[in-house]
């Protein structure tokens, strides 16, 4: 098989390529390949950039031919981390994955997200809880979950713009794929266009280099990406509207990019007459490239995360709004809480987590989706708020901040950990009353569970040296 093939044209006869690209003079049998310019039966991947670059670009020949194989490049990397499913003899596509452990929906006793099933448009995600199943006459023994049919997905993207964790991911052009494809596109402007939509013939001043994609899987992540690998504003042209996710992306970056460099992030074009005007207006912002020495893993907050925290270094920049599908925010929490950690075993973003050692509970407004599930879940009466007021553009909005702090409370009897001070006293307050007086049930509110049968049964004991 070969790698990357061109296709010669009769109107581009001499076409400026790099050895590694095989050219051939026609569509042939029985030709296989990784990528090639043309639709052909043995083409694993077609790069339509190829053709619309020849057709539109100013570049010099040389120029032209680095951004040539660089759109090769892209390709092959694409195919390298296409992980789509084909199953039923190809006659179902699973265009996107799912991974329910850190979906927002998935499990919790009340629903805090959902947003995939809002947007599609074919029911390939809807929703299923115990009152969703009584209505429809069908069963739910698990408590609510997606229900994911592929036979349904019209490969649209919608649901993977608007999915605040990244538990769906589109197969085909995965956050690991954009990190790597954004590399290429260091010191060009990138120029968005759709992977099925009619190209334009337009023409494109040497810094613009194409490449075709979902627009619809475009969320604040995978745009963040390109404005940094580019170090360049990127231009989008959606002569369609854009999913509701892509489009409050848009404008979360631009609105983070108007207070940071006074500029645009992206530049959307929805006609050829504002694309024209766009691609004269889209520029390089050298400052602004940034690569992280090392790529999170966990959800879509990490990364974007730790690609914002450099872009704001030090400074102090205000902060953006939230908006109804990309939301951003975050948690108080009062003086009552007990530690009792409800909230951290009920967040799988790592917005909150606990400090073992300070018996200190912390929470990273960077890295919270604000679905809002550690607030349904707190046992306290008024102790967890959740404020969906944006981003803070400064340095503390991405480092662990003391929420809640105790110490250790040891049995009144052998000292061993029984639990934190708050929560101990919490318990006593609430027993003691029940309990009418009795010294000895009172005492064992303050000790370890093999003391507690001390205290009962044997009548030496000091009990009110306990209860000191």
């Amino acid at each position: 098989m070969l790698e990357f093939v061109y296709i010669k044209h009769q109107s581009r006869l001499d076409v400026p390529l790099h050895d590694h690209i095989e050219v051939l003079d026609q569509v042939g049998d029985g030709v296989e390949c990784v990528v090639a310019n043309v639709p052909l039966q043995g083409a694993k991947r077609v790069a339509r950039e190829v053709n619309f670059l020849l057709e539109n670009s100013t570049q010099d020949p040389l120029d032209l031919a680095s951004s040539l194989s660089l759109l090769y490049e892209a390709h092959g990397l694409q195919f390298d981390f296409d992980s789509t499913k084909r199953t039923y003899e190809g006659e179902v596509v699973e265009f996107f994955s799912y991974d329910s452990n850190i979906c927002q929906y998935h499990q919790r006793r009340v629903e805090c997200c959902g947003k995939c099933s809002e947007v599609c448009p074919t029911e390939a995600i809807t929703k299923l809880d115990p009152q969703i199943a009584q209505e429809k006459g069908i069963e739910c023994a698990d408590n609510r979950h997606l229900v994911i049919n592929h036979q349904a997905c019209v490969d649209c993207g919608k649901c993977i713009s608007v999915c605040p964790s990244g538990s769906l991911s589109y197969s085909s052009f995965s956050l690991e794929c954009v990190q790597e494809v954004a590399k290429l596109y260091r010191g060009y402007i990138p120029l968005l266009l759709d992977h099925k939509a009619e190209l334009p013939t337009i023409p494109l001043k040497k810094e613009i280099l194409p490449l075709c994609l979902n627009l619809n899987t475009l969320e604040q992540v995978a745009l963040l990406t390109l404005l940094q690998e580019s170090g360049a504003q990127v231009v989008i042209y959606a002569p369609q509207e854009l999913g509701i996710g892509t489009l409050q992306s848009i404008a979360l970056l631009n609105g983070i990019y108007a207070q940071l460099h006074q500029q645009e992030a992206i530049l959307l074009a929805s006609d050829l007459e504002s694309l024209q005007g766009c691609l004269q207006r889209a520029q390089r912002l050298e400052s602004t490239h940034f690569t992280p020495p090392s790529i999170p893993a966990h959800t879509k907050r990490d990364l974007f995360a730790q690609r914002l925290k450099h872009a704001i270094a030090q400074g102090d920049y205000g902060r953006v709004p939230s908006a109804s599908f990309i939301r951003y925010g975050h948690i108080e929490i009062n003086s009552n809480c007990t530690l009792c950690l409800s909230c951290v075993g009920a967040c799988n973003t790592n917005a909150l987590s606990v400090d073992g050692n300070t018996y200190t509970l912390l929470f990273n407004p960077s890295l919270c989706t604000t679905c809002g599930y550690c607030e349904a879940t707190c046992p306290e009466k008024d102790c967890l708020h959740l404020e969906r007021d944006g981003i803070a553009l400064n340095p503390s909005y991405f480092a662990p901040k003391i929420m809640a702090q105790d110490s250790l409370f040891g049995c009144k009897m052998c000292g061993k950990p029984i639990g934190t001070t708050k929560s101990v006293q919490k318990i006593a307050q609430m027993m003691t009353p029940r309990f009418q007086g009795d010294a000895r049930r009172i005492a064992t509110l303050y000790a370890c569970p093999d003391c507690k049968v001390k205290i009962m049964l044997e009548d030496m004991l000091d009990i009110n040296s306990i209860l000191k």
